[in-house]
């Protein structure tokens, strides 16, 4: 397959790099496109009002790459579109490997879930990969076993196709490959759905200092992940409540 890779934690970002060395080692081509720059929590912010600079960059493993000056969602549909004018389009975008994790409700705020939905609202199938590490382990930080998982999804998801604008999310337990436990569908748990909290800093500001809470339902992704799990969910761009909205034409003008 030819495969686009972006992310929101910059082109240079150990992640991206894990991705194409894996990836490009089993036999698909690579291409890259990604922020000049960290950007992460862009959400699906894209740039409208200037134009983007694309640089070419020197990447291992790459065919093609590029540093944008703009979001992770500009990054992938920009990609696309260096691709086509240079070849063939691509099979499938790639997003990813975050630092860290993009589980329930943390993915509206990710710029590497925004460029994998951005890819597949551009009719590309697209995947976004996230190493959840334990904020107790920092040195569990590798990105093999991350990048390995995301492989096996990969090569899966041809046989399994999305509608237009549905994407798939893994997230990834910081461990070794042999340990991980495998690959499981999961419920996303309502992280940041609770009051905001700020904490004043030393110049005045206020710096975010909410925590995801504890939850304990086991069909949540993040009570999955922290069992050993890998976790994959289908994601979709349409926010309506997937509910009987019969009443909504009670309201009379």
């Amino acid at each position: 397959m030819r495969i686009l890779l972006t992310n929101d934690d910059g082109v240079f970002a150990p992640g991206i790099r894990a991705l194409a060395e894996t990836f490009s080692g089993a036999g698909h081509e690579v291409f890259v496109c990604a922020p000049d720059r960290e950007r992460s929590a862009a959400s699906h912010s894209a740039t409208f009002g200037k134009p983007l600079r694309a640089e070419i960059v020197d990447f291992p493993c790459a065919s093609l790459a590029w540093a944008v000056d703009g979001t992770p969602s500009d990054c992938a549909s920009l990609g696309l579109f260096l691709v086509r004018e240079a070849g063939p389009d691509v099979d499938m975008v790639v997003s990813g490997i975050n630092r860290g994790m993009n589980l329930g409700g943390a993915c509206i705020y990710s710029g590497t879930v925004a460029a994998a939905m951005e890819a597949s609202m551009c009719g590309v199938p697209g995947l976004a990969v996230s190493l959840f590490i334990d904020p107790k382990r920092p040195e569990d930080e590798e990105y093999g076993p991350a990048a390995r998982a995301a492989l096996r999804v990969a090569e899966w998801m041809p046989g399994h196709p999305l509608p237009l604008g549905a994407m798939y999310n893994l997230n990834v337990p910081a461990m070794l490959y042999e340990k991980l436990r495998g690959i499981v569908p999961a419920r996303l748990a309502p992280v940041f759905l609770d009051v905001p909290r700020y904490a004043r800093t030393g110049d005045g500001g206020w710096q975010y200092c909410a925590e995801p809470g504890e939850f304990d339902d086991p069909e949540y992704d993040l009570v999955k992940i922290g069992r050993g799990w890998c976790t994959l969910t289908k994601l979709t761009w349409d926010f309506r409540l997937n509910a009987d909205d019969r009443e909504l034409g009670e309201i009379e003008l």
